[in-house]
């Protein structure tokens, strides 16, 4: 019985340490460890009380519940009422499919929940990381999208009576300027340029003929493997829908880009000098 108290004190320590710092990683926070350290030892020695505890399902859920948000309280300490509460929930939420994860395995290793035997410690810390591997994976793909949204902006393309609304994404990569105006460089996919240029006949880009573009010519780009030519051409104007106003360009240049625009929601790469000189 000793070694069961044992390990279920280091199990339940280690799972709980594990979801306060993928929390504290989610909403990204400084880390408490002191806090944290305690916070577990309080939830590890609370997991000990259950089995013992003759109450009904609910009494037991409600008990947890309440043991849960004090668990939270000491490892993070927020004025706002609103942060502490999503921390709480996070916690429930993290818990919960830990739970879930074991009692999956504890059936698929003993066939039913009514077992007086235990999941041997190993196969738990082997879940444990697992699951959180697939959750800091999921954390990152959040983080990596909202980042991304931080620098994507509702545009407007307007040429002749065409006026095209998208999205593009300002990417501090794209430093191409037209050899020729010195114009900051506004990149596009084909998709996007089919669309502005709806006339274009798509075979003049085999023989590189610049016909129905306003202000059609090629760029030169030099990069360190190789040289290459950028198809270019103007539009009349290029709004930018900032949050307090909006900007417009006139007379930008564009350029068809070869390159796949991937992992966006959007097929414009913006020039960071549009930014910079509106």
């Amino acid at each position: 019985m000793i070694v069961y108290i044992e390990d279920t004190l280091f199990e339940n320590f280690l799972i709980t340490y594990i979801i306060l710092c993928i929390i504290f990683g989610f909403i990204k926070e400084e880390k408490h460890k002191f806090r944290m350290f305690f916070a577990s030892l309080f939830g590890a020695g609370v997991a000990l009380i259950y089995p013992i505890i003759n109450l009904s399902s609910f009494f037991i859920l409600t008990l947890k519940m309440c043991m849960g948000y004090i668990i939270t309280l000491i490892a993070y300490k927020n004025s706002s009422l609103k942060k502490q509460i999503f921390f709480f929930i996070m916690f429930i939420f993290i818990t919960a499919i830990y739970g879930g994860i074991n009692l999956m395995l504890y059936f698929c290793l003993y066939g039913n929940f009514e077992s007086s035997k235990k999941l041997p410690t190993l196969l738990i810390l082997i879940s444990v990381g697992v699951v959180t591997y697939f959750i800091k994976q999921c954390e990152r793909v959040i983080f990596k999208k909202k980042t991304l949204n931080n620098f994507i902006y509702d545009i407007i393309i307007n040429l002749n009576s065409t006026s095209i609304k998208t999205k593009g994404y300002l990417d501090s990569g794209n430093i191409l300027c037209d050899t020729t105006t010195n114009k900051p460089v506004v990149l596009v996919n084909f998709k996007m340029f089919s669309k502005i240029n709806k006339d274009f006949v798509v075979s003049n880009l085999v023989t590189q003929k610049t016909n129905g573009l306003k202000n059609g010519h090629y760029i030169e780009v030099k990069t360190a493997t190789s040289n290459d030519r950028l198809l270019a051409f103007c539009v009349d104007s290029l709004q930018i829908l900032k949050k307090d106003k909006t900007l417009t360009i006139l007379n930008p240049t564009f350029a068809l880009t070869k390159v796949k625009i991937s992992g966006l929601d959007c097929d414009v790469i913006l020039n960071p000098k549009l930014i910079m000189e509106g």
